[in-house]
């Protein structure tokens, strides 16, 4: 008797084959090769998906190997896809309307949201978390526009400075509608030197050494300025600024070691961590706003669309993993 040998099934139109024959490529990175074969190049892919050159390079990368065949081929003129990338390209442009109707179908976007968003959030989350998700929620909701304000203040949602923030501290107003998206770990960071291996130390044992990037010197509202006036004296402070993102530019320039948040770690591959989380100045992340634009269309649809993305970010980063011990 013959054996009997079945014949796979076919695959349904606009739907990648990831999804059908179990391959361990997920819709994002299917979204990334189509993005760099628009773009042109590399560099002009990297503003569109907000990533760094590096983690680009490094997710081209990982798809090549899960796939065991290049995408592109790289030349001096550029990018240029092979068969297998443009079997790829073409299963992202298939699906790629799918996804789209999809996310405002689960949102309840018939109403077709339009108008503007105020949202105060850190530089250091605009810089580092924000860029890929605006580029998707742009794509999603074109109507609405979203404004961006930075401050190491927060802005006050009750007298509508802002109508939505995302918020890095302990507590927030009980008043104020929205919820804790996920902890924020700290850790202290040098600049990674060429083939160096470094240990992990403990904040007394770095204390004492004269290259701390602080705060400023009046600094007191935020719990980080308290940390580093009570445990780095002043005399090993080499520089002062008034933010994260300014004491991350003093740290890449080689000029000392700063208190950074650990979700950085993804996108700044030339931060060295020095010490292990520090379990007293972990921190929550918020998002919040004034309880009566809760029901507004473009506010819902940006907190929906921030919420999980954000968590889900913050939570993934290699550096924001939970340590066997944290340094005091």
């Amino acid at each position: 008797m013959k054996n009997r040998v079945d014949q796979p099934r076919p695959r349904p139109s606009g739907v990648p084959p990831s999804l059908t024959s179990g391959a361990p490529l997920p819709w994002t990175d299917f979204q990334l090769v189509l993005v760099i074969s628009r773009e042109g190049s590399v560099a002009k892919a990297c503003g569109a998906l907000g990533m760094t050159h590096a983690t680009l390079l490094r997710k081209l990368a990982l798809i090549e190997s899960r796939l065991r065949t290049r995408v592109f081929e790289r030349s001096r003129a550029g990018y240029a896809l092979t068969a297998a990338g443009q079997v790829i390209v073409q299963a992202a442009r298939d699906f790629e309307p799918h996804a789209r109707a999809a996310v405002r179908q689960a949102l309840g976007q018939d109403l077709q949201p339009s108008g503007d968003v105020r949202v105060s959030v850190a530089s250091i989350v605009i810089n580092h978390l924000l860029p890929p998700l605006l580029a998707q929620f742009a794509a999603a909701f074109p109507e609405v526009q979203i404004e961006l304000t930075a401050s190491r203040e927060h802005a006050s949602l009750r007298r509508r400075e802002a109508d939505v923030a995302i918020r890095i501290a302990d507590a927030v107003p009980e008043w104020l509608v929205g919820r804790k998206l996920a902890d924020v770990r700290f850790k202290v960071y040098g600049l990674r030197r060429a083939r160096a291996k470094v240990m992990l130390r403990d904040v007394d044992e770095l204390r004492g050494e004269r290259r701390w990037i602080g705060f400023e010197r009046d600094a007191r509202d935020l719990k980080f300025d308290r940390w580093l006036e009570t445990r780095v004296p002043d005399s090993s402070v080499v520089l002062r600024v008034d933010d994260f993102s300014h004491a991350l530019a003093m740290v890449r320039a080689g000029l000392g070691i700063a208190l950074l948040p650990a979700f950085l770690e993804d996108n700044v591959p030339d931060l060295q961590a020095l010490t292990a989380p520090i379990k007293e100045l972990q921190t929550p992340l918020w998002l919040i706003t004034h309880p009566e634009l809760r029901h507004t269309t473009r506010v819902q649809v940006m907190m929906r669309a921030f919420g999980p993305a954000l968590a889900n970010t913050v939570r993934a980063a290699k550096g924001s993993a939970p340590a066997g011990h944290a340094a005091s």
